[in-house]
C-alpha cells in the first residue's frame, strides 16, 4: 500500500515538473511571457496592435506602418523577400503571415522550425470579420476581435442604410494603383464601395484585381472616379480621357488614403466613412445644380 501510495505521488510530482517546463519551453500565448511575434502583412500587424498586442511585436514588414509604433519595430522585410536571418535572429515565438499561393516562404520558415500561423487573405467584408476572430484566438485576445469585429459590423449598417437614401448611385472607377489597375467585384474594396452607394464600373469581372485598357474605361464612362495614387489634374491631363462624364464634372476624389481601403482589417470601415462622405458631397453638388 505504502509503495502505492509512493508511485502516485511520483507520477503526480513529474507531471507537475512537466507542466512547469513546458509552460517556461512553450509559452501560451495567452500570456505575455516571453512571447515574441513577427507578422509578415501589414493587414495583419494593425490587426494584432488593435488587440493590444503591440507590445509582443518584435518584427514586422517594410511596409507595416500604422500604427505609428509599428515603424519603430525591426523590419524583415516582406512576405516575399523576407529576411531570413534576421527573422531568426528574432527569435520569434509565432509568425503571422497572410495566405498567399504565390510565394513559399512559409515553408521555408517552418523548415528552419519556425512557428507560422498562415491566415487566408479575405476578399470579403465576412472574410475580414473572420480573420480578426481567427486571430484573435490565436493570440488569445478571442473576446477583443469579437468587439471589434461587431464595432465594424454596426458602423457598416449605418454606411449602407445612409446609402439607401441617396437618390441616385453612380457608376465609379476605382484606380487602386497607375496605370490603370482596378478591381473587380471578387474583392472587399468592391463591397465597401458598392455599400457606400456606388456601382463599381467593373463589376462584372470576377476578379480581386486587374489591369483593365483606358478605352474600356473611357468606353463605360463612369461618372465617378476614385484614384488612390493619381491627382485630380494628373487624370485630367490623360489622353482622351476629357470626354469622360468623371472627368467633365470634376467628379474625381483623390488624395484618398489607400490604406483604409485596400488593406483586408477594421480601418476599412474608416474608409467607408471617409468615401462616403465624399460621394454624397458629390451627389448634393448635382442636386443643387439640377433645376
Amino acid at each position: 500500500m505504502k509503495k502505492l501510495l509512493l508511485a502516485v505521488v511520483l507520477v503526480a510530482v513529474g507531471l507537475l515538473i512537466y507542466r512547469q517546463v513546458t509552460r517556461k519551453s512553450l509559452p501560451s500565448l495567452s500570456s505575455s511571457e516571453g512571447v515574441r511575434i513577427i507578422s509578415l502583412s501589414p493587414t495583419l500587424t494593425e490587426v494584432l496592435f488593435e488587440l493590444g498586442e503591440g507590445e509582443r511585436i518584435v518584427g514586422v514588414t517594410n511596409y507595416c506602418t500604422f500604427p505609428l509604433e509599428a515603424r519603430a519595430k525591426a523590419k524583415v522585410g516582406d512576405l516575399v523577400n523576407p529576411d531570413l536571418e534576421r527573422i531568426a535572429q528574432l527569435q520569434p515565438t509565432i509568425i503571422f503571415a497572410e495566405q498567399w499561393s504565390s510565394t513559399k516562404i512559409v515553408s521555408r520558415l517552418r523548415n528552419l522550425g519556425l512557428k507560422v500561423t498562415e491566415v487566408p487573405s479575405p476578399r470579403s467584408i465576412e472574410e475580414i470579420y473572420r480573420l480578426i476572430e481567427s486571430v484573435g484566438e490565436q493570440v488569445g485576445k478571442a473576446g477583443r476581435a469579437r468587439e471589434i469585429v461587431s464595432d465594424m459590423s454596426a458602423r457598416i449598417l449605418a454606411v449602407k442604410e445612409k446609402a439607401a437614401r441617396f437618390e441616385h448611385h453612380p457608376t465609379i472607377y476605382i484606380e487602386i494603383d497607375i496605370p490603370s489597375w482596378s478591381v473587380g467585384r471578387a474583392s472587399y474594396t468592391h463591397e465597401a464601395v458598392t455599400l457606400c452607394g456606388a456601382r463599381n464600373l467593373l463589376e462584372d469581372v470576377d476578379k480581386p484585381a486587374l489591369l483593365v485598357s483606358q478605352e474600356i474605361i473611357i468606353q463605360r464612362n463612369p461618372e465617378v472616379i476614385l484614384s488612390f495614387e493619381a491627382s485630380a489634374e494628373q487624370i485630367r491631363k490623360r489622353p482622351g480621357w476629357g470626354v469622360i462624364s468623371a472627368v467633365q464634372r470634376g467628379w474625381i476624389i483623390d488624395h484618398f488614403n489607400r490604406d483604409l481601403l485596400s488593406r483586408g482589417n477594421f480601418r476599412l470601415v474608416q474608409g467607408m466613412e471617409d468615401f462616403q462622405s465624399r460621394l454624397e458631397s458629390l451627389l448634393k453638388k448635382k442636386a443643387r445644380s439640377s433645376p
